[in-house]
C-alpha cells in the first residue's frame, strides 16, 4: 500500500497563511467594536467608550514598548550608529587617498607636460 505523501506547493501555504491572517484581523477588529459598543450601553456615551478603550490600547502600546520592545530599538539605533561611523571613516580614507592621487597626477603634469 503506498501512501501519497506529496508536499503541498508553497503557493497554497501562502494563500491559507493570509487567509488565517486576515481572519485574526478582522476578529480582532470586530471584537474591540463589541467592546465599545457594550462599554457604551453601559457609560451611555459612546465617546467616553471610544476614548475609554483607545486610552486601554494606548497603555498597552506602551507597556509593550517599554518592557519588550525598548532594548531591542536601543541596539539597532547603536549599530546604526556604528555603521555610520565606519562610512564616515571609509570616506575620510576614500578622500585622503582621492587627494594623494590628486596631488601625484598633478605633480606628473607638471614634471612631464603632455603636448
Amino acid at each position: 500500500m503506498a501512501s501519497n505523501n506529496k508536499p503541498a506547493p508553497a503557493g497554497h501555504f501562502f494563500v491559507a497563511l493570509l487567509g488565517f491572517c486576515m481572519s485574526v484581523v478582522i476578529a480582532i477588529v470586530l471584537l474591540v467594536a463589541a467592546l465599545v459598543l457594550g462599554l457604551s450601553e453601559l457609560l451611555g456615551s459612546f465617546t467616553w467608550s471610544a476614548l475609554i478603550v483607545a486610552g486601554l490600547f494606548i497603555l498597552a502600546a506602551a507597556a509593550i514598548y517599554f518592557f519588550t520592545i525598548k532594548g531591542t530599538v536601543e541596539q539597532i539605533r547603536e549599530q546604526a550608529e556604528t555603521v555610520y561611523d565606519v562610512a564616515r571613516l571609509f570616506k575620510q580614507g576614500y578622500d585622503w587617498v582621492k587627494d594623494k592621487l590628486d596631488f601625484l597626477v598633478r605633480l606628473r603634469n607638471e614634471l612631464w607636460p603632455v603636448d
